[in-house]
Order: structure tokens, then C-alpha cells, then sequence
């Protein structure tokens, strides 16, 4: 799953009945609709091949034609109140909104900051062979028990 899927996923755990897009529409966008789309990403080496990736994402909401101006105080609200995080994956921090009174549309912006590991695709252990233990006493055991 990417960004935009999880992203996705919690607005439709928020707003369980709404269309989301994260490409454009030559026939333009369903009302009322969101449309995800990614701004850029800022890339921080770290030590030891680990990165510090921040992922800004722009959320437009395009709102009910009907009463625009209650709709996206609503969805601004909801938005706010519960668009926080991504699962366990993610915080989105840095949350600014902005309302477009003549295009009747709420723009949320926000970043994600992931910490990126290497992995590596080396063979993995499949198997480990033990010998030893700890005996009742709590004495060591050893597969060599010899007495003198």
C-alpha cells in the first residue's frame, strides 16, 4: 500500500460515503469529492543508510454546492479533529487549511515525516541449531558433561 492508499483509507474511514480521487478528471470532479495529490518530497541522509523523508501532500475538498460554506466549516472540522494519523504507519503534522470561497473548495496541506531504513536483501536466517540450556538447579547445561 502507498502514501496515497493509506491516505485514502482514512478519509474514507472519516467520510465513509465520499468519492476520492488521486488523479485528475478531464470531466471534471464529482461534487462533494476530494482529490489527493503529492506536492514534493525533502530527503535528510542520516547515519547508517537511515533517512529522514518529509512528504507534503495537498487535499483539496470540493464542496456541496448546496451550502459550500457550512459544508467545508464541517469538513474542516472533521478534518482537523480526526485526520492525524495514518494508521501506524504515519503523523501527519504541519496542517494548514485554506478556504476558497469563489471555487468553493477547502485545501488542507500537510506533511509526513517517515524515517527510511535500508533493507537489506541478503539470505535470511532460516534456521538455528542449539545446544545447552539451563538445568533445574539453574546450573548450566552443556552437551560435554564430563566429570573428573
Amino acid at each position: 500500500m502507498n502514501l496515497i492508499d493509506l491516505i485514502a483509507k482514512r478519509l474514507s474511514e472519516i467520510f465513509p460515503d465520499m468519492t476520492i480521487y488521486s488523479e485528475r478528471q478531464k470531466s471534471g470532479f464529482e461534487v462533494p469529492s476530494f482529490y489527493i495529490s503529492k506536492i514534493m518530497t525533502i530527503t535528510k541522509s542520516r547515519f547508517f543508510d537511515v533517512q529522514d523523508r518529509t512528504v507534503s501532500y495537498s487535499l483539496t475538498y470540493f464542496a456541496n454546492p448546496d451550502r459550500p460554506n457550512a459544508d467545508m466549516d464541517e469538513v474542516e472540522q472533521k478534518l482537523l479533529n480526526n485526520f492525524a494519523r495514518l494508521d501506524d504507519y504515519a503523523t501527519v503534522r504541519n496542517r494548514e487549511t485554506t478556504i476558497n470561497q469563489d471555487d468553493e473548495t477547502l485545501v488542507m496541506s500537510f506533511d509526513l515525516l517517515l524515517n527510511m531504513y535500508k533493507v537489506e536483501n541478503g539470505g535470511k536466517l532460516e534456521r538455528i541449531e542449539y545446544s545447552g540450556g539451563i538445568q533445574e538447579d539453574g546450573s548450566r547445561k552443556n552437551q560435554d558433561n564430563r566429570q573428573s
